[in-house]
């Protein structure tokens, strides 16, 4: 550990400096190259993303899901803008399914698109367990976004 001169006004004294963050070391890389993505939105489906590479196996079973959402360290997925915007683009371009951040579900759900099952998703887990059941065919019991949330 070095000292450093400290800047204040004053009597020159040394001092030490601590800073404090969070650092992820994985046992490989990680290189995303984004074309058009700004903001934290795609943070669940980028983690779903390198979660499927990692794993055996199609994690949708050839289904067409998307969705959105934040991602926190721990797995939590936030609400994001826009929500209306996103669910019609995804059903415009074939999705069948929507993992939906729960605090978005019930505006979503106030127009969602025909054809289009909006999933309510709290943290990654679900969006595992979620896809799971759509993998099986099992869908009936997907949580699903409703106008009450």
């Amino acid at each position: 550990m070095t000292t450093a001169q400290s800047a204040d006004a004053g009597a020159k004294r040394a001092i030490v400096g601590i800073s404090a963050g969070t650092d992820h070391t994985f046992p490989f890389t990680i290189d995303i190259k984004l074309a058009d993505v700004g903001g934290p939105s795609a943070g669940l489906m980028f983690a779903l993303g390198i979660y499927d590479k990692l794993t055996p196996g199609s994690l949708t079973g050839g289904k067409f899901v998307a969705g959105t959402g934040t991602i926190d360290d721990n797995g939590k997925v936030g609400p994001i803008g826009g929500i209306e915007m996103k669910t019609v683009g995804a059903r415009d371009k074939g999705a069948q399914f929507f993992l939906t951040p729960a605090d978005n579900c019930a505006s979503a759900a106030k127009d969602t698109p025909s054809g289009l099952t909006l999933v309510k998703v709290n943290t990654m887990g679900d969006a595992l367990a979620a896809l799971k059941d759509i993998r099986a065919g099992s869908t009936a019991d997907l949580p699903k976004c409703t106008v009450g949330g």
